[in-house]
């Protein structure tokens, strides 16, 4: 008896990892649309062509002048501009959709380590 209740078990599980991996192997070629906020590309610090392959550089760079400069990293875009390298810089224009980095991230299936040391805007009310 004990024998019967150990192998139901054991292929009431294999079940349940079979419909799970089936399930998954299903949706890897679907991806949901990258939402963004309407944002005038115009203004931000590169052009969008450049942002959308080469955004992690730049934040990494970014992040690592901050870290040394502090208030004194400052971005002089070539309009002139000049913006203090910070993640407020960016989420002064994208921060309007709350879903903006997340929704591209999970897009491209990444994991940024951004919101280790940022609040998130998910979390903000």
């Amino acid at each position: 008896m004990r024998k019967r209740h150990i192998l139901f078990i054991g292929l009431l599980a294999a079940l349940l990892m079979a419909l799970l991996f089936s399930f998954h192997a299903g949706t890897e070629g679907e991806a949901p649309a990258a939402q963004t906020a309407a944002v005038d590309s115009s203004s931000c610090v590169y052009p969008k062509e450049y942002m959308h392959t080469h955004h992690m550089q730049v934040l990494e760079d970014w992040k690592n002048t901050a870290a040394h400069e502090g208030p004194d990293a400052v971005h002089e875009t070539a309009d002139g501009r000049k913006l203090q390298k910070n993640l407020s810089t960016c989420l002064a224009c994208h921060g309007s959709n709350r879903y903006f980095c997340f929704s591209c991230h999970a897009y491209a299936n990444a994991q940024p380590n951004c919101w280790n040391c940022h609040i998130s805007p998910l979390e903000t009310p």
